[in-house]
């Protein structure tokens, strides 16, 4: 039961982590405008989404959720860099 819930909280965490870009991604390019986007939130996002990756891999292990949650938030924090720099004024 402990790893059913331990798993349950793994994949709501991965998935929260994951879905809370698409707002910002969608609005700054419904919009064009990066002005409330900080670029160093992206920067510290990218190197942190980056960090949990190559721990991942240098630990050899293979946590579904953490694999998912790592290389789909980097994903998204690639959108939010390449859009800070398209609509940049």
């Amino acid at each position: 039961m402990l790893n059913i819930l331990k798993d349950f909280f793994g994949m709501v965490m991965a998935s929260c982590f994951i879905i809370c870009y698409i707002p910002q991604i969608y609005k700054t390019f419904k919009t064009q405008s990066v002005q409330d986007l900080s670029l160093l939130y992206i920067i510290i996002s990218m190197i942190g989404y980056i960090s949990g990756i190559m721990y991942l891999v240098l630990s050899q292990s293979f946590i579904l959720f953490l694999v998912l949650n790592y290389s789909l938030g980097l994903i998204m924090t690639i959108f939010l860099m390449v859009a800070y720099y398209k609509f940049k004024s």
